[in-house]
Order: C-alpha cells, then sequence, then structure tokens
C-alpha cells in the first residue's frame, strides 16, 4: 500500500537517523556533521516587459523533492557490508522528482539490476566516486543490464557546488537523478550511514548489497561483479 512519506514509522526514522547519519566517508573513514535542511528552491518569475512578445515559459528548478511517496518498509542502516542484515530484503519504493520536475522512482522490479548512488553536492569523496563511475561508462566495464539512478541528498546552500542541479551537470552525471527531501528521507529509508551510499537492486527489488564510502574504479567494477555474479 501506498502511504505519504510522513508518517509514524518515518518520523521516528529521522529522529534517530538524522543523529546519527555521518557527513562524508572515503572507503573506510568517516567524519561527523550536523546534516541541517535545506529549502527549495523557486525559479523567478520573468519580468514584464513592454514588448508584445509572448513569454517563454521557464523551468521550475527543485533542488529537493517536496515530498516523497513510500511503499515498504525501511532498510535498517548499513554497519557491517560484508554482514548486511538487510541483503534479501524488499527495498522500500520511493517515488520523487528530478531537478526538473519529472517524476523519478527508485525500487521495485525493474528489467535489470539497479544501483543506487546517494550523493552530496558538497561532499570531497562523493565528488571522487563519480569520475570513477564515469570511468567505467567510459570504459565499457559496466554490465549491460545494469540501471544507474543517483540520488541527491543532504543538500546545504551554504556549502561547496550548491546548487546540486549544476553541480550534477558540471560532474557530467549521466543518468536519472532524484532529488531527496530536505530532511534527507530517501536515505534514511535505504539506511544511509554515511555519502557516498551506494545499494545494488536485483530486478525483483531486493536488496542484493550496501556499501559506503568512495572507491577507485577498479574497486567499484570489483563490488558490482561481487555483488551481480558471485554465486
Amino acid at each position: 500500500m501506498t502511504t505519504p512519506i510522513r508518517n509514524r514509522f518515518v518520523a521516528a526514522l529521522a529522529a534517530s537517523a538524522l543523529l546519527a547519519l555521518t557527513a562524508c566517508g572515503g572507503s573506510d573513514e568517516a567524519s561527523d556533521a550536523a546534516i541541517p535542511s535545506a529549502a527549495t528552491e523557486a525559479g523567478e518569475a520573468a519580468t514584464e516587459t513592454a514588448t508584445t512578445e509572448p513569454a517563454v515559459a521557464a523551468v521550475a528548478i527543485l533542488e529537493n523533492s517536496a515530498s516523497l511517496t513510500v511503499t515498504g518498509e525501511a532498510l535498517p542502516p548499513l554497519e557491517d557490508p560484508n554482514n548486511d542484515a538487510s541483503v534479501g530484503s524488499v527495498a522500500p519504493v520511493i517515488t520523487g522528482a528530478s531537478f526538473d520536475g519529472t517524476e523519478v522512482s527508485i525500487g521495485g522490479p525493474t528489467d535489470g539490476p539497479t544501483m543506487l548512488v546517494f550523493l552530496a553536492h558538497w561532499c570531497p569523496h562523493c565528488n571522487d566516486e563519480i569520475p570513477e563511475i564515469l570511468t567505467l561508462s567510459d570504459r565499457g566495464d559496466l554490465p549491460d543490464n545494469l540501471n544507474i539512478i543517483g540520488v541527491s541528498t543532504a543538500v546545504q546552500d551554504d556549502r561547496d557546488n550548491f546548487p546540486p542541479s549544476s553541480w550534477v551537470v558540471e560532474k557530467n552525471w549521466a543518468w536519472p537523478m532524484l532529488a531527496d527531501t530536505a530532511d534527507s528521507e530517501a536515505i534514511q529509508l535505504y539506511g544511509g550511514t554515511g555519502f557516498p551510499f551506494t545499494v545494488m537492486l536485483n530486478a525483483d527489488g531486493t536488496v542484493n548489497a550496501r556499501k559506503g564510502g568512495s572507491q577507485p574504479a577498479d574497486q567499484i567494477l570489483e563490488w558490482i561483479n561481487a555483488a551481480l555474479f558471485t554465486v
């Protein structure tokens, strides 16, 4: 059954997870930091001119989804990626918006495995991770049936690389991007404890693997292959 994001179990999760959510970490490290909420950016109204030419409608850019729709239960916070209690669990299906307002969903059955990459625009390790994934794509090393979806989360308008809608363009992100809410609800529902945070889902929407931190391209590929092809 589809339920609005602001229900009791999410409220309880948000209260606890925001205290534990780390700011940014490499493969073996993470640093603590608060994650304040950020207001949704709104487009400016066009200035009226004396001409009779028709106005050109501008696309309003959203830096955060105003709300999310969620089906299913939250995953437990990631503690040990080598002994992850969430593996085999059905991941929650989350629907929100991309920066241009286009609907984006994560979770649920798909035509192949899906790698979710949760990223914060101000996190140096996230900025390291994106080009490594792009390297794998450019080399043709990614599995043909692998779907990739990014999640922009923990938006802070006083940190580096704001706004994220421009940041992902500058970083040449090549796949769909879900804008998390100002309260970072999507990453909490997936049990993220740091940035970047990566989740591999099977085609049936169950969790295959989760990990935190950035890695070089070859190590990312090893993790993908281990998740998808190790029996």
